[in-house]
């Protein structure tokens, strides 16, 4: 209750003007990604798909309502508030510094580089540190691209809270922390989500400004290419004023280049897919890295329950399941540095950005374990050239 107290008391002082604006989950047809693109043109926010049941999930001011009128429309319901139960970026840092401490053998926490507003951009690397193996292979998760999305920070919790409580009574995972070095970056747009906090709980970019850039079409690889992004300020997607622009991509990209990884997995939400590269139809992964790159995306999203307890994840390119994403992370992590890199989009539509906490978190980071453990895995077997 106290994050909530603390919002009604600054509210109260800001007057009525700065009453929280109201939202809208709106479900509309889609029978494929051709159908997103005049949405995506009339400038509405397309959160997420639903591929069993052909829809598409856009996000809408109450004031908008009246501009889809002429969309045929198979559902509609407000957006909730944020449970409180979600982690604010001060209970992240809290959460990581709590783990260094019980776990100074397996835990090294690590600033990657601070935000527009100077908040640390916090990261783990978790493996034993007095293991005989000094030349470990290393794997990146990151989470929280989007500031909106808050249930990504909960599986990257969850990855590092897994691997340090079961090192002890797991041999799979003592295996996997004594030879590999697992990199956790839970919150990269902390801006955002303070923002998503005290002001406006559907907020999606950090807070660069006051307008926001949308840090994951900021990456330098085929920035601002193929109408992936947007060019205006006041989009969801606007790219920033330059390619890699942004302190917290930058921060992230700096990471990647020093550690190297083999994989890397970037949680987002919603639409139950895992995605690979590239972001930009109708470019696809060169042979011969496309067979063991696509067979590896497939498998991992067979790994993936849906939230109905029936059914995978489906994987794809951007363009082939959604819409065309230019300055993606994956992109440049695979184009640039040659990192086999998936985004996983975790919940299904009818959850959202912010679904109960109560009923859906611990669900939720318990089946995608399989995913980033399906990962560590093949840290072993054969990768790209």
């Amino acid at each position: 209750m106290r994050k909530w107290l603390v919002l009604a008391s600054t509210l109260v002082l800001l007057g009525n003007h700065s009453a929280p604006l109201r939202y809208f989950y709106v479900e509309v047809p889609m029978n494929s990604p051709q159908d997103l693109a005049p949405l995506r043109a009339r400038g509405l926010d397309v959160a997420g798909i639903n591929l069993e049941r052909k829809t598409a999930s856009i996000v809408v001011q109450e004031n908008q309502l009246g501009q889809i009128r002429d969309l045929t429309i198979i559902s509609q319901r407000p957006v909730e508030r944020l449970d409180e139960e979600y982690k604010t970026p001060e209970e992240v840092e809290a959460t990581l510094i709590e783990v260094e401490k019980n776990f100074p053998q397996l835990v090294k926490r690590e600033s990657i580089g601070r935000s527009v507003e100077g908040r640390e951009i916090w990261a783990v690397a978790l493996t034993q540190k007095q293991s005989i193996n000094k030349s470990k292979k290393t794997m990146l998760i990151d989470a929280m691209h989007h500031a909106r999305e808050v249930m990504t920070t909960e599986v990257a919790l969850d990855m590092i809270d897994y691997l340090t409580s079961h090192y002890q009574t797991d041999s799979q995972v003592k295996e996997w922390l004594d030879n590999y070095e697992v990199w956790v970056v839970p919150m990269l747009n902390p801006d955002g989500n303070h923002r998503v906090w005290n002001e406006e709980n559907m907020w999606r970019k950090n807070t660069q400004g006051g307008h926001g850039v949308d840090v994951n079409r900021n990456y330098p690889y085929a920035w601002g290419s193929c109408n992936g992004s947007s060019g205006l300020k006041t989009s969801d997607t606007y790219r920033g004023h330059s390619a890699g622009s942004e302190p917290e991509t930058q921060a992230l990209m700096a990471l990647a280049k020093r550690i190297q990884p083999k994989f890397n997995l970037s949680y987002h939400s919603y639409s139950e897919i895992v995605i690979y590269p590239f972001g930009c139809s109708p470019e696809t992964i060169p042979a011969p890295d496309s067979k063991i790159y696509l067979d590896t995306g497939r498998e991992l999203a067979k790994k993936l329950v849906k939230d109905s307890g029936q059914g995978s994840y489906q994987s794809g390119t951007s363009y082939e399941l959604l819409y065309n994403v230019d300055g993606g992370s994956i992109d440049w992590m695979y184009g640039k540095e040659k990192i086999m890199a998936f985004v996983v989009e975790v919940n299904g539509t009818w959850q959202g950005f912010q679904p109960s906490y109560k009923k859906w978190r611990d669900v939720t980071v318990q089946r995608q374990r399989a995913g980033w453990m399906y990962l560590l895995e093949q840290m072993a077997a054969p990768g790209i050239k």
